[in-house]
């Protein structure tokens, strides 16, 4: 054959294979192009750029990330409502109570062949993130609540136990300590306040003890109140995919910014359903910046019974608008009693900032500085008035549990309490009139090894319902007698039923 025939034989081979396939070189990548598709879309390329961007933000901020193990030494047999097959928020009253008591019994009678006091150690998992070099870590509270030993483990496989733990409950913020002997990566804070919705974020933690997983999504929606969560702040909603182990983790934009802690999911199935909802990072500063400093936080309260008012509601009552929050009632001698706050009043801004919702302006309240008089614009059946309030701090968190008429401390629990009142119901989010709130939880007392925490309502021990702290105490030194405590107690994620040894 010759030389000609070789060239040509060649030149039609390639043109052959160049005639049905082509390569396309682009954004740093090759493409095959068929030629009944065409060439590649130029959002192709602009698709590999955000793969670019998610491992970027995740490059910087994983080395920041850490999963945090928690032990507890819980006393056997201790049941909750769940456990027994009943929903959270179900109310027990009356007959359900006894009869639920009566199969307690029972099954404490079939187990009467284990060990009296008899306790196990059980473990918690859950995600944080280094803010500063020198160990400090920040994640949620009910993260470490109860704890007995809290493990922090860093993105290289070193593990240390925490010291000097603070935490927040009422925002659900904790700060722990590591002593790890060298400066550590962090991730810095972003504002939220920027985030739209829309944006695209990434949720960093330890979903199911999976270490160091990445999920994606975008901010859903802003300022989203949780009715049956007692926190007062406003979350940021995301669709990126949150599950038991991610509480703690941080939310973080495509600059790799933290803006919000992974807190709460809503969900049916009990995992992930597709909303998630993080603590704004404005907050989380504002709390870890106090409890670093002081080691608690001050806030600043007017002294009302917010009531969400809705469209249906203002037609009703004959308002001119469905805008602002209602006044419910009006603590006697509060900031907003002494400023001329009314009930009935509808709280349409506060400190310049238009208020939309009950939880928005439990929010702005909060955080404003204690001491300083601030205007309340309020509308009223003879228009719109502006008050002048000077805003007082939140007494003892919950209610003015250190005086000895209105609280008292419990040591056989470890805990401190305060008579509930309508107006502590309604700020912790809890529809119930009796029983004694706690206030107070010492690390290493018998409330804590129980898992329970401030915020919590002690609605009876035994049989016998709880309406003041003497009824506590009077009912603990019975049930000291007996050997046995059993304890109906509620929170805004439902009721539970716990007994355990007493002596």
């Amino acid at each position: 054959m010759s030389m000609q025939r070789w060239t040509i034989l060649l030149t039609g081979l390639v043109g052959g294979v160049l005639g049905g396939v082509l390569m396309y070189v682009g954004n740093n990548s090759l493409y095959a192009i068929d030629e009944d598709t065409g060439p590649p879309p130029a959002s192709l390329a602009r698709a590999a750029e955000l793969s670019d961007a998610f491992r970027w933000v995740s490059r910087r901020t994983l080395p920041a990330i850490v999963s945090i193990r928690t032990t507890q030494r819980v006393s056997s047999p201790q049941m909750t409502m769940r456990q027994r097959g009943f929903p959270f928020g179900q109310s027990f009253d009356g007959d359900s109570v006894e009869d639920f008591l009566g199969q307690l019994r029972q099954q404490m009678e079939q187990q009467s062949a284990q060990p009296n006091g008899s306790s196990e150690v059980t473990t918690g998992e859950g995600s944080g993130f280094i803010i500063d070099p020198a160990g400090v870590v920040m994640t949620n509270a009910h993260v470490v609540r109860g704890a007995a030993e809290v493990y922090v483990g860093l993105s290289d496989g070193r593990e240390f136990q925490a010291r000097d733990i603070r935490a927040d409950e009422l925002a659900d913020i904790a700060i722990l300590q590591i002593d790890a002997g060298e400066p550590l990566s962090t991730v810095p804070f972003g504002d939220d306040s920027t985030a739209e919705i829309g944006d695209w974020v990434l949720a960093f933690g330890s979903p199911f003890g999976l270490h160091r997983t990445v999920t994606q999504g975008i901010i859903s929606a802003k300022s989203r109140g949780m009715k049956n969560l007692p926190m007062r702040q406003e979350f940021l909603q995301t669709d990126a995919a949150v599950n038991p182990g991610n509480s703690g983790g941080p939310l973080v934009n495509m600059r790799g910014e933290v803006i919000g802690i992974n807190t709460a999911i809503e969900t049916r199935s009990g995992g992930y359903d597709g909303i998630s909802l993080a603590i704004p990072v404005s907050l989380a500063r504002w709390v870890s910046d106090q409890l670093q400093e002081d080691g608690r936080v001050r806030r600043a309260y007017l002294g009302i019974t917010p009531v969400e008012l809705t469209a249906q509601a203002a037609r009703e009552m004959d308002l001119p608008t469905s805008r602002g929050v209602l006044v419910g009632g009006v603590r006697p001698g509060s900031p907003a009693d002494r400023g001329g706050v009314e009930k009935g009043d509808l709280i349409l801004a506060i400190d310049g900032r238009k208020v939309r919702s009950r939880q928005q302006l439990m929010a702005i309240a909060e955080r404003l500085r204690i001491g300083k008089e601030y205007e309340l614009v309020v509308q009223r059946d003879d228009g719109e008035s502006t008050l002048r309030v000077t805003v007082a701090e939140f007494p003892d968190s919950f209610a003015d549990s250190r005086d000895s008429a209105r609280g008292g401390r419990i040591d056989s629990l470890g805990v401190r309490v305060a008579v509930l009142t309508p107006e502590l119901a309604q700020g912790l989010g809890m529809d119930v009139n009796n029983g004694v709130v706690i206030t107070e939880v010492d690390r290493d007392g018998m409330a804590a090894r129980m898992g329970l925490s401030p915020g919590v309502v002690i609605a009876r021990v035994g049989n016998k319902a709880i309406e003041t702290i003497k009824d506590l105490q009077k009912s603990l030194d019975e049930a000291r007698s007996t050997g046995q405590l059993l304890l109906l107690v509620r929170s805004s994620s439902g009721t539970r039923l716990l007994n355990l040894p007493f002596d």
